[in-house]
């Protein structure tokens, strides 16, 4: 049995310890060799749950309009910015998803929650901005990001490969990303490249223990 577990909202001192605890994590992953980090403002995660009104029910500095719910993701990219650069820095956020049971807001206050955030993130020049994309988000939204975001647009989630082309040629985004494509097909640029068909993905099987779903699917030439 599942029990929920509620717990009292963040202090002004546990903020800042997450905010010492991002700058921290992106420091060592520098350290590490990698090129940069990517904040995950997506899927119900923290960043994504200080935006969420039905989420964040603060009446302090962080919480209530717009400004003070994206008060957090931006003050976090900021102080990993001075640790680490931000052209070291991207972000990924998914309007109007609802994953993590996350409950949907007023549409319009969707819209502008996004647009303002790219306009901010946009003055602190961060790399990138990585959109889940999903068939919630208006095209005026994918609109007003690309005009409040001059820096590059990297858009996933269910693409085929022509439909991220068709993102591509019409400026909507900069790069695209494959995350299932490449779980079910090894050689998943190979069959781009000859427009051979791709393997179906095994929902049953992802993300689960062993082999099966994960190191198993055949390669096209191997057919």
């Amino acid at each position: 049995m599942y029990t929920a577990h509620f717990y009292p909202e963040l202090g002004a001192h546990f903020i800042q310890n997450i905010h010492t605890d991002f700058v921290n994590a992106s420091k060592n992953a520098i350290l590490a060799g990698f090129d940069g980090v990517e904040l995950h403002g997506a899927n119900g995660y923290l960043l994504e749950q200080f935006l969420n009104p039905n989420v964040n029910t603060r009446e302090d500095e962080y919480g209530g309009n717009l400004i003070n719910r994206s008060r957090f993701t931006l003050e976090v990219t900021k102080a990993i910015a001075g640790a680490i650069g931000a052209d070291k820095i991207g972000i990924r956020f998914s309007p109007f998803s609802e994953l993590s049971d996350q409950k949907g807001y007023n549409t319009d206050e969707v819209h502008q929650t996004y647009t303002y955030l790219s306009r901010e993130l946009n003055k602190l020049d961060i790399a990138y901005i990585h959109i889940s994309a999903n068939p919630a988000i208006p095209e005026k939204t994918y609109k007003a990001i690309r005009e409040a975001f001059s820096n590059t647009l990297i858009y996933c989630n269910g693409l085929t490969p022509e439909s991220a082309e068709e993102l591509l040629q019409n400026n909507t985004a900069d790069l695209v990303g494959f995350g299932r494509g490449f779980l079910a097909n090894p050689d998943f640029v190979s069959r781009l490249e000859k427009n051979a068909p791709l393997n179906d993905l095994d929902y049953n099987t992802l993300y689960s223990p062993g082999e099966q779903g994960y190191i198993d699917y055949p390669l096209y030439t191997s057919r």
